[in-house]
């Protein structure tokens, strides 16, 4: 039934290609050769370092996508996507450059997958505290900011508001979608068992609103992950968190007279205003409204060399997105790609040691077997250390508890131990189209796994036993890997979602510090020092491979246009639910829902 959907989706949208299509493949070579020749980027000499917020930043290596080439060909601007560690060092790398005079941060952050969250923009935030330290100045230009982007504003000597601006955030909400009712009113039947009082995972396809336990945890979460932004914010307008608390609670949304009598913004100005002080930076002495600034993206690009590696470099394996069986998708981890690429790097005698990097909700509990089989065997001869990002839970906690050190940022989320087992069947809105099944079968539970009936009360407990049994299984290897009694595991687990600061009292997690500190305890644990070499895996895609591959599947390349983007898009959430539960027991380590704050 899901290969129907994803098949008659997918002509749908070939059939948009060919009304729409051109000659994009053309366009699409030339702008690829003609992106080959550019030089490397200069950087500008006494400028300010600009970094502009309206992107994604993510944890893996970023490979240049079509649609970016397309529209560079164009002349049309696409969103900057920035991978954490380039953001991080580039920073850092900043703060000593003589030719870097400040730092000038404006924009709004456009979240993508798993990117631009709570747990890495902390570490970004560190980062421009760090280059602060330097003494050079940090402006921040606001309008309209949300969360994620105040919170990292916040890091900056002054920010400037544009008068007619608002505060976005008044305070977190987690609001999920509950399916249930529509999946009653369609006719589509869906069966879960679980294990784990707070293994909520499920809920959304069988009930209508929050269990009370979904609601406990998401409380508590939501609560640490606040306090996390509350105190940085009133840190930088010099008040208590209390005080910002009740400032929130009265008035609700704020001005930008409001932030600017609380402190948080330092000032209320139009661009050209902050234009002029930046000319001031970097000694520009033209009279139009322009200063010498050098972006980011441009930035990374000129520094974008590695660490010599004679002695050998720290591997760091990037698990983003949920957790599927076999090769996976972009922005999935694919149980066997992933396993693959870690058993070349512990074959590899220049690996001395592994990071992984998890930024992911879990997802099939056979995939997250297959990726921790092989960091077990790597840590036999390497040092695995797993830095954990904005979510690393369920699935993505399974892959990481047998490292050698788990670090953590306060606001990361996971836990979540448990496992559910969903299974759906499509009986009632067949019949109601007309649509029959009939079955021989030479054993009784041959067609246990059809999509065609629901299953019966003999399957469902055999079914549930396969599940106790996979849950204690996942206790059992916590249980060994972070050398806790199994009672204790029990006792947090249970599918509760935890901050990563209430992770580290109850003993999931090492310590709190993000991605370089991980990298950093990797080194010395390797005889690397501090400082080592590092390599990123799976290492960006290059765009022809990626171009030969979706010519392959038949995939759209080319401008945005409205019908082909409504009919991508519907198939990308059928696609969706086809590839990321594909669990072949239909048995899934995974968060209740996804935590989209903004």
């Amino acid at each position: 039934m899901k290969e129907f959907f994803k098949m008659f989706f997918a002509t749908l949208l070939a059939m948009a290609v060919v009304v729409v299509g051109g000659a994009v493949v053309l366009v699409v070579g030339v702008g690829a050769l003609s992106s080959m020749s550019k030089p490397k980027p200069v950087v500008v000499e006494d400028s300010v370092l600009v970094f502009n917020m309206s992107g994604n930043i993510q944890d893996s290596p970023v490979s240049q996508s079509e649609q970016e080439v397309i529209n560079q060909v164009l002349g049309q601007d696409s969103p900057q996507r920035y991978a954490l560690r380039d953001v991080l060092s580039s920073i850092r790398l900043a703060a000593e450059d003589e030719d870097i005079k400040g730092l000038y941060i404006k924009g709004q952050f456009q979240p993508s997958g798993y990117g631009s969250g709570f747990a890495a923009l902390k570490e970004v935030r560190e980062a421009i505290l760090d280059f602060k330290e330097s003494g050079k100045p940090t402006l921040a230009h606001v309008t309209y900011p949300s969360s994620l982007s105040l919170y990292v504003a916040s890091a900056a000597d002054r920010i400037y508001m544009n008068p007619e601006g608002m505060l976005l955030s008044s305070g977190f909400a987690s609001q999920p979608m509950f399916l249930a009712g529509f999946f009653e009113k369609y006719g589509i039947g869906v069966q879960v068992t679980k294990a784990g009082e707070y293994k909520s995972a499920a809920e959304s396809f069988v009930l209508k609103k929050m269990s009370e336990p979904a609601r406990e945890q998401t409380e508590a979460l939501i609560f640490d992950l606040w306090d996390e932004y509350v105190a940085a914010v009133a840190g930088k307008a010099e008040i208590t968190s209390e005080e910002f608390q009740e400032i929130l609670d009265t008035r609700g949304l704020l001005s930008a007279d409001d932030a600017l009598e609380i402190g948080i913004v330092d000032k209320l100005a139009f661009a050209e205003e902050i234009i002029e002080e930046l000319k001031e930076i970097t000694g520009e002495e033209s009279e139009k409204s322009k200063f010498k600034a050098t972006s980011l993206a441009k930035y990374i690009q000129s520094n974008n060399t590695n660490k010599s590696a004679k002695n050998g470099y720290v591997a760091v394996v990037y698990a983003e997105g949920a957790i599927v069986v076999g090769e996976g998708e972009q922005g999935q981890v694919g149980g066997d790609r992933i396993a693959r690429e870690i058993r070349q790097l512990r074959e590899n005698n220049k690996v001395k040691a592994i990071v992984l990097r998890v930024n992911s909700p879990g997802g099939s509990a056979f995939a997250s077997e297959v990726i921790q089989h092989e960091l077990r065997l790597a840590k036999e001869d390497v040092p695995v250390v797993v830095s954990m990002g904005t979510v690393a839970a369920s699935g993505g906690y399974w892959i990481s508890t047998y490292a050698d050190k788990i670090f953590a940022e306060p606001n990361t989320i996971t836990g979540s131990i448990g496992v559910i087992g969903l299974f759906m069947n499509f009986q009632e809105i067949a019949n109601n189209h007309g649509f029959t099944f009939d079955t021989v079968k030479t054993a009784k539970f041959a067609d246990f796994m059809s999509v065609a009936r629901p299953k019966t009360e003999e399957e469902m407990e055999i079914i549930q036993d396969e599940i106790d049994h996979i849950y204690e299984d996942f206790l059992a290897k916590v249980a060994e890997g972070r050398n806790l009694p199994i009672e204790e595991v029990a006792e947090i687990a249970g599918g509760r979602v935890w901050s990563g600061e209430d992770a580290l009292e109850v003993g999931l997690v090492d310590e709190i510090g993000g991605l370089e500190a991980a990298i950093a305890h990797a080194g010395e644990l390797a005889d690397l020092g501090s400082d080592p070499a590092v390599r990123d895996f799976p290492k960006p895609k290059d765009f022809f491979d990626e171009l030969i591959k979706n010519l392959s599947q038949n995939t759209m390349i080319g401008q945005s246009n409205v019908l082909v983007d409504t009919v991508q898009s519907v198939f990308e959430e059928v696609e969706s639910l086809a590839t990321t539960f594909n669990d072949p027991k239909g048995v899934y380590a995974i968060l209740p829902y996804r935590l989209d704050i903004q």
